[in-house]
């Protein structure tokens, strides 16, 4: 009788933790729209990716837009980093960072604008940043 009590409380525990952890994945989102901003005539490569999942390389004429939509992971440590390359400049920017941008993006939809002197976030109060270092 005990060991049938014990399967109970574990079977019901892994199915909440199954269950709690598959709607707040589907609950909570972030979509990152990126718009090429870096001048006319100038092709803007850009290649997006996280520690487990890579997005592929793009490719945007000017003003083009692109962007992808994510699961916010239970930790709330989601981080996706882009590499942006444009006639010989190469660099790169976290451009999905939740601590910095959870509560900033509007409807959790941040939208960048990709620029020579570094991506700026047009969502709530614009706001630029500097180019990570490439190392």
């Amino acid at each position: 009788m005990g060991g049938s009590s014990a399967f109970h409380i574990i079977f019901s525990v892994t199915f909440m933790v199954i269950l709690l952890g598959g709607l707040c994945e589907a609950v909570f989102h972030i979509a990152v729209d990126i718009i090429n901003d870096i001048g006319p005539n100038v092709q803007l490569g850009l290649h997006c990716k996280s520690k487990n999942k890579d997005l592929g390389s793009q490719s945007l004429a000017f003003h083009q837009h692109w962007g992808f939509r994510e699961a916010i992971n239970l930790w709330e440590t989601t981080l996706f980093y882009c590499h942006f390359e444009w006639g010989s400049e190469s660099k790169w920017f976290d451009i999905i960072e939740l601590k910095r941008d959870q509560w900033l993006c509007e409807n959790n939809q941040c939208v960048w604008s990709i620029r020579p002197d570094g991506p700026c976030r047009l969502t709530g109060q614009e706001k630029c940043y500097p180019w990570h270092a490439v190392i």
